[in-house]
């Protein structure tokens, strides 16, 4: 398995030809946590067990035991989800990238401080999009 999925990688990496209707490439891991990542100028290779990809936006690295499932895609946003734009003064519901609730908190701010690190789904009256909590 792990032969042929570093086959695919490297072959990947020959087709960029290929992939100009599709700017983004997706990297899906066995949790179905995804990287999305800008395919101008990127270069992959395989290390120490690891998919390392960089292009101008940086270096990630991912396991390859975790990789689950690649593709090429037009949006770099899969989830359909806005980004917070204003830190709205209004009371919101949040959930982890699983659907699962969390809590109810009197705004944004509020849930931000009390959160973990990590990525999160939040739902007020008006709209739902996500925040990153570092």
């Amino acid at each position: 398995m792990r032969k042929l999925v570093l086959t695919t990688l490297i072959t990947l990496g020959t087709l960029q030809a290929q992939a100009y209707d599709y700017p983004y490439l997706v990297f899906q891991n066995t949790e179905g946590t995804t990287t999305v990542l800008a395919v101008e100028q990127l270069s992959i290779t395989i290390s120490n067990g690891q998919l390392v990809a960089t292009n101008a936006d940086g270096t990630q690295s991912l396991p390859l035991t975790d990789l689950s499932k690649m593709y090429f895609t037009q949006q770099a946003d899969l989830t359909g989800i806005s980004n917070a734009g204003t830190q709205e003064e209004e009371v919101v519901e949040v959930f982890t990238t699983g659907g699962v609730k969390l809590g109810k908190y009197l705004n944004v701010n509020e849930a931000k401080i009390s959160l973990k690190p990590g990525l999160y789904i939040l739902k007020s009256k008006q709209k739902s999009f996500k925040i990153v909590v570092k």
